[in-house]
């Protein structure tokens, strides 16, 4: 039996702009959140309440210590690719 292949990781034009704004130890929190997402996306977060639905949000841990950034993700089952919407810092 074989494993499954890992999912696709995209950005939106939001998630990029927050990648690029993030601080070193944030791009590395997210790079880690990457890795978890392509192999287990439904895993990693929780669903978000939202209207549209589908979307996720996983609070990520900031230079060891949980911080106010989270990043929100839609999981696409038919290109089997995890989108990266936005992500999300606070101070």
């Amino acid at each position: 039996m074989t494993a499954d292949p890992p999912w696709a990781i995209a950005y939106s034009e939001t998630g990029r702009a927050g990648l690029a704004t993030a601080t070193p130890e944030e791009r590395a929190a997210v790079l880690g959140f990457e890795k978890q997402a392509a192999a287990s996306p439904y895993t990693c977060g929780e669903l978000y309440p939202d209207r549209v639905g589908g979307l996720y949000t996983a609070q990520l841990s900031v230079g060891g210590r949980y911080a106010w950034t989270s990043v929100l993700y839609r999981v696409d089952e038919v290109r089997r690719e995890v989108l990266i919407v936005a992500i999300v810092s606070g101070p």
